[in-house]
Parts: C-alpha cells; sequence; structure tokens
C-alpha cells in the first residue's frame, strides 16, 4: 500500500510539472530571459562608420560644404585618367555593408605587429574574444524589390544610425571582466579586464558608383545582383604598391579592420572593462563617411575601373590595384551612469576643422582616430567622457583636402573629474 501510494505521489509531480511545460507554448517561451540575454545586460555594442563620434558632417557638408566626393590625382603618373559620368553627391550614393562580427582581445603579446603572430585558427580562438559573431547587413537603401537581409534586420534603419553619430546597435554578448588587473596610472590591483584590440570583420563594404571603361560594373551584394557598385573590400585589404610575396605574411586590413591600443592610451585606458553590474557602452568606429573619395586603376584587360573608395590619407595611391591601409579604426568603453558631457566654445563653424579629444599622455594626433571627435561649430559637445585628465585638439584638413584632419592647429587640456557624475563641463578653444 505504502509503494501504491508512493507511486501514485510521483506521478502527480511528474504531471504538475509536465502540464506546467506544455501550458507554455512557443510563442509565450520566447518571452521568457534566455541565456543569451541574461549574459548580455550589461553591454551596449555600438559601430560608427565615422571619424566624429559626435554630430559628423551632413552628406551635404563633406567636401568643404559642397557634397562632392573628393577626386584622387589623375592623369600620368598617378591615378588612370578617370570616368566621371554622371557622378552622385556622396549623400546620394548608395552604401552596402556585410559585417560578419566584431572580437576584442585582451592577450597583449599575441596581437603584436598587426596580428602577424596569429597563425592559425587554433590562435585565434585562444586569442579572441567572441563578443559579437552574428552578421549584420547596412544599407543605405534597400537592393531588391523583394525581402532581403537588409530590410528583415532593419539595415536601413542602422545605415542611417552607423553614418549619424549615433551608432549602429549591434547584438553582442557580455565579454568577461572576472579578472584581477594592475593599473598603469597607480600600479595597484583592479577587478576588471583590459582590453587591447578589437577588430571589425567586413565581408563585403559596398560604394555605389563603379565604372569600368565608362560602363556600369556589375556585382553582387547580398547574393543580389547590384548595378553600378564595387566591392571595395578587396581594393582596401593591402596598402598600393604591397607586393604579392608581402601579402603572404600580412593580415589583410579589412578582415578585421584592427583597433590596437598604443602604451600611450594604456596609462588611462578607455578600454578596461570593470567588474560588476553598471552597463556601459562598447563603441567601434572607422573613418569612412567623411573620407570617402573616387579612384581608378588599370585592369589586366587595359580598362580603367572608377570607383569610389577611401582617401589615400597615409598610404599615396597611383593606380595600382590595391588602396588600402587608409582605414582607421578606434574602441572605447562609455560608462554613461557616470560618464560627463563636454561642451566647447571657440568653434568657427568650418567644414575644415574639428574638436579631436584625446588622453593627456596620447601623443599622436594624425595617424590615430581621436578618442572623441566633434566638427568645429558653434556649440560644439561630446557626449560621453569617462574621468581623467585630457587633450582638446584643434585639427584641420589643410595639407591635402580629403576630409582627414592633418594639421595640428592649437590645443589645450582640461580635467573631468571623479565626482559628481554625468555633469557638463565647458572649455574654450577657438578653431580655426
Amino acid at each position: 500500500m505504502k509503494s501504491l501510494l508512493f507511486s501514485v505521489i510521483i506521478f502527480i509531480n511528474l504531471t504538475f510539472f509536465i502540464d506546467c511545460k506544455t501550458k507554455l507554448d512557443l510563442g509565450d517561451e520566447s518571452k521568457l530571459p534566455v541565456i543569451s540575454t541574461l549574459f548580455n545586460n550589461r553591454m551596449l555594442l555600438l559601430l560608427k562608420g565615422t571619424y566624429a563620434t559626435d554630430n559628423p558632417l551632413d552628406w551635404s557638408e563633406l567636401g568643404n560644404g559642397t557634397g562632392d566626393l573628393y577626386v584622387d590625382a589623375q592623369g600620368e603618373g598617378v591615378d588612370p585618367t578617370m570616368t566621371l559620368v554622371n557622378q552622385p553627391k556622396v549623400g546620394n550614393m548608395p552604401i552596402f555593408l556585410d559585417i560578419g562580427e566584431v572580437r576584442i582581445s585582451s592577450k597583449f603579446e599575441k596581437g603584436y605587429n598587426e596580428l602577424t603572430q596569429i597563425r592559425d585558427t587554433v590562435d585565434s580562438n585562444k586569442f579572441w574574444d567572441y563578443i559579437a559573431p552574428n552578421r549584420q547587413v547596412f544599407c543605405t537603401v534597400t537592393y531588391s524589390f523583394d525581402n532581403n537581409t537588409c530590410t528583415e534586420s532593419n539595415g536601413v534603419m542602422k545605415a542611417y544610425d552607423f553614418f549619424n553619430g549615433i551608432g549602429a546597435q549591434f547584438p553582442s554578448n557580455d565579454p568577461s571582466s572576472e579578472t584581477v588587473s594592475w593599473t598603469f596610472s597607480t600600479g595597484q590591483p583592479w577587478m576588471g579586464r583590459e582590453y587591447y584590440y578589437a577588430g571589425i570583420y567586413f565581408r563585403s563594404l559596398v560604394t555605389g558608383y563603379a565604372l569600368d571603361a565608362g560602363v556600369p560594373v556589375s556585382g553582387r551584394f547580398d547574393n543580389r545582383p547590384i548595378i553600378n557598385a564595387l566591392n571595395i573590400v578587396p581594393r582596401n585589404n593591402y596598402a598600393a604598391g604591397t607586393t604579392s610575396s608581402q601579402k603572404s605574411s600580412i593580415v589583410p586590413k579589412m578582415f578585421p579592420a584592427l583597433y590596437s591600443q598604443l602604451p600611450t592610451q594604456a596609462i588611462r585606458s578607455d578600454m578596461m572593462i570593470r567588474d560588476g553590474f553598471d552597463p556601459y557602452i562598447l563603441e567601434v568606429r572607422i573613418n569612412l563617411k567623411e573620407n570617402l573619395m573616387l579612384h581608378s586603376y588599370l585592369t589586366s584587360r587595359g580598362t580603367t575601373v572608377t570607383y569610389v573608395g577611401v582617401s589615400d590619407i597615409f598610404f599615396d595611391h597611383k593606380g595600382e590595384g590595391d588602396a588600402g591601409g587608409n582605414i582607421l579604426t578606434r574602441a572605447r568603453v562609455i560608462y554613461p551612469e557616470t560618464a560627463s558631457s563636454l561642451t566647447i566654445s571657440g568653434g568657427g563653424n568650418s567644414f575644415l576643422h574639428y574638436y579631436g579629444i584625446f588622453r593627456f599622455h596620447e601623443n599622436e594626433f594624425i595617424n590615430v582616430l581621436p578618442l572623441a571627435a566633434t566638427p568645429a561649430k558653434q556649440g560644439a559637445k561630446i557626449k560621453y567622457l569617462n574621468p581623467g585628465t585630457y587633450r582638446a585638439v584643434c585639427l584641420g584638413d589643410l595639407t591635402k583636402q580629403d576630409g582627414y584632419p592633418d594639421t595640428v592647429v592649437r590645443e589645450t587640456t582640461f580635467t573631468i573629474p571623479e565626482y559628481p557624475f554625468r555633469e557638463t563641463y565647458n572649455i574654450d578653444l577657438t578653431c580655426p
């Protein structure tokens, strides 16, 4: 009798739990917290395709207020003479981005020399934190009449945010911060993790103006036909003049577009993820919108291809098929609950000048992206700055006008204190 009673009790309990489960249909289950959500209730990953972190120039303000694309030098000894039929304004040109993933790494020594020490998949898996492995497709306009990956994932709005300073949200996992680190500034143990590298993996980046011998180029994006457009990732993987033998030992520059934290940037790092529960933003950006330029190269068929790439800021392009090395990346961690804002007086509304914000110990202003930046307009504002001492630098696109600031005009220093939180501070810096 006891045995029978025990069996009945077990059966009732099992029935109760089974019934609870079956009352949750798939629609209801999807509303419950899932593991991926619980892992990432702290971090918001934002991608930006702009030199400026805040209030970048409008499309119509590019090209020193003309809205025109920059044009590389052309003729004998430089780019082949271009075919510029129906050349669009930069804001009217379609742009399509297919981003495979975003990664960060805390393995400082293994990342030396632009990842050339990583030789195989095993090395890669040990080196990277795979925080955002889900492919994302952005497009400034749709590329097919039926449903496509971009429209299904709200990619048009994400492209808008990618280029306007808001930042495109990228689905991600919360990277680990459960370790003990040592701070450079105090030499004291600190709970959290320091990250030294960030990488954006581009599957393709298509710009919507490309002619081969005057005829619109036909290509594909997201496995859909695209007319008058070219995937410029192969063009930007290697700097102009890179030989075939050299390419065998170089990591392609767009896979990933790599940010390597300099020692001067690590003294008071903005790549620290501290332990705890306070939310933070990981912002990763590249200088794309402001630096779009027409290039050309000679094909093996003897025809000239004209296309829109990135201005040859650091590596001069003279008609080579390769035109890379001019896209920069920078990443920073922002704690909105404790960060403050900065307003800057003295902006002259020049389309050629920017306010660049750097940590006080940084001494390189041109060959890296600023920690934060905004055009030098009246009422200029930087939304988020963590506590610390900074340099505000007036930078001008003066030596070679290509959308990228290449000249330091003047600078000043300022400090964001630890307390109080979320204040707005003002500095004055005439620019230009």
